[in-house]
């Protein structure tokens, strides 16, 4: 595995749970496999099913998310994820401190080249 993927997984781990909170944020309410197309849409970043789902699990374990089973008009019945209040507190802290760290990461770029966009 080259150094640049290494890095990636371990930025992904850092951040999916970031992404399906914020995602649930906006969209309301989805059930997990439109919670992994809607990620797997935003490029590398966002990972795929076997990422995801425990995840999701996770995350229903620590109270972030509430859940309902419904029933599906093509397939089995589909879990729907939802944020929970408590998910929702999460997500603004969470939010402020991301906004923190992009803050320093900007900075660092910034002075790094002299103020001007990098290309690298």
């Amino acid at each position: 595995m080259e150094y640049t993927d290494r890095w990636l997984v371990q930025v992904r781990k850092g951040v999916v749970e970031l992404l399906v909170l914020r995602l649930l944020a906006t969209r309301i309410e989805l059930h997990g496999y439109a919670i992994v197309k809607e990620l797997l849409s935003l490029g590398r970043l966002a990972a795929g099913e076997s990422t995801i789902y425990p995840v999701l699990r996770r995350l229903e374990a620590d109270g972030m998310l509430s859940s309902r089973w419904a029933t599906s008009d093509s397939g089995p019945p589909r879990k729907y994820y939802a944020l929970s209040a408590e998910g929702t507190a999460f997500l603004d802290e969470a939010q402020r401190e991301w906004d923190s760290l992009a803050r320093s990461v900007a900075y660092l770029w910034k002075e790094d080249d002299g103020g001007q966009s990098n290309s690298r």
